[in-house]
C-alpha cells in the first residue's frame, strides 16, 4: 500500500536501484523535493551532476514537455536537458524522466542590485514574447499528433465554453465568502463573455506559469526556463497576465517593456481579473492555505477600471 500522499513509496537506496535497474543510471545522494498521488520530484546526483528524477501518472504530460523543450531550445530560450524518459519503467511502475539542473540560481536566492533585476524582468518579458510567437493549431490543453503539439480543442471558443463550470464555481465561492459583491460578480461574468468571444486567429504557445521559481539567472541573464507542465495553446495576452500576478509594479514594468506593445492591451487585464479570482480560490482551500488578503486589494483596483 502506498504511503499517503505519495504516488510511489520508493526512495534512498530503493530509488536508486530501481533508476539503475530501469535506465541503467548510477544516481545517488536522492532527496524527495515534492510530494503528491499525480507526480513526484527527486533531487539526486548523477556522477558529479545534479539531476532531478520526475515521476508522473500520466506519460502525456512528460511527452508534451519533451516537445516543449526542443522548441524552446530551437528558439534559443535556455533550458535543462533531458538525459532520460521512459513512459514505462518495469522497476518504477509509472512514467519517469530524469533531467539536468538549470544553470544559475533563483531570482530569489541570489544578491544583485535592483537595476540588474529591473534587467532581468526585461529579459523575462522578451523570452516570453519568443515563447508566444510560437503558433500552434487547437486551443488549450495540448497533445501530440503527428509529434506535434495542438490543443485539444477546435475553437476558442468551444476551449472557454469547457471551463464554464469552473468559473461560476470560483466566482460563487468569492462572493459566498465576501471577497466580492454581486455587482463585482456581474463584471467578471461579462469578462468571461467577453474573453470567450474572442477572435485573435492561431493560438501561442503558452507556458502559464513564467514566474520567479521557473527562471534561473546566471552572469545577469536568464539561464534557465524549467517547469513546462502547464503548457498550452491560447492567446497570448492570457500568458502575459499570469506572470504579471506575480510580479510588483517595478517588476512589471520593465516586464512588459521586454514583452513590447502588447503587454499594454486592455485585455491582459480582464485575463489578470479571472486569474486572480482563481488564485483566491486556490489560496483558500485548506491543503493549500496562501495569503488571500493580498490578491484582493489587486483584483479590487482592476475591476475599478471596468
Amino acid at each position: 500500500m502506498l504511503k499517503a500522499h505519495n504516488l510511489i513509496s520508493l526512495e534512498g537506496n530503493l530509488l536508486e536501484n530501481a533508476i539503475k535497474n530501469d535506465f541503467g543510471l548510477e544516481i545517488t545522494d536522492t532527496e524527495k523535493i515534492t510530494t503528491g498521488y499525480v507526480s513526484q520530484v527527486f533531487k539526486a546526483k548523477l556522477q558529479n551532476q545534479v539531476v532531478f528524477v520526475r515521476i508522473n501518472k500520466d506519460p502525456n504530460i512528460f511527452k508534451v514537455e519533451q516537445l516543449g523543450y526542443q522548441i524552446f531550445k530551437k528558439q534559443g530560450i535556455p533550458v535543462p536537458e533531458i538525459i532520460a524518459f521512459k513512459e514505462k519503467p518495469q522497476s518504477i511502475g509509472y512514467p519517469a524522466m530524469i533531467m539536468s539542473s538549470a544553470e544559475g540560481s533563483n531570482l530569489d536566492k541570489i544578491d544583485i542590485p535592483q537595476e540588474q533585476k529591473d534587467v532581468i524582468y526585461e529579459r523575462v518579458g522578451e523570452l516570453l514574447r519568443k515563447i508566444n510567437e510560437t503558433k500552434l493549431e487547437g486551443y488549450g490543453s495540448l497533445k501530440i499528433i503527428n509529434q506535434k503539439l495542438v490543443g485539444e480543442f477546435s475553437s476558442w471558443k468551444e476551449f472557454c465554453d469547457s471551463q464554464e463550470e469552473n468559473n461560476l464555481k470560483v466566482l460563487d465561492f468569492s462572493f459566498k465568502n465576501n471577497f466580492l459583491t454581486n455587482k463585482d460578480c456581474d463584471k467578471v461574468k461579462k469578462i468571461y463573455a467577453e474573453i470567450a468571444s474572442l477572435d485573435f486567429g492561431k493560438a501561442s504557445l503558452l507556458h502559464r506559469d513564467m514566474y520567479r521559481p521557473h527562471f534561473f539567472v546566471k552572469d545577469n541573464d536568464i539561464s534557465g526556463v524549467i517547469d513546462l507542465g502547464l503548457l498550452a495553446a491560447g492567446d497570448p495576452r492570457d500568458d502575459i497576465a499570469v506572470s504579471l500576478s506575480f510580479q510588483n509594479l517595478e517588476q512589471q514594468k520593465y516586464f512588459k517593456k521586454g514583452y513590447g506593445d502588447l503587454a499594454n492591451d486592455p485585455v491582459v487585464n480582464k485575463y489578470l481579473i479571472t486569474m486572480l479570482i482563481r488564485k483566491m480560490h486556490f489560496r483558500s482551500q485548506d491543503e493549500t492555505k496562501g495569503n488571500v488578503d493580498i490578491l484582493l486589494p489587486i483584483l479590487k483596483k482592476a475591476l475599478g477600471e471596468f
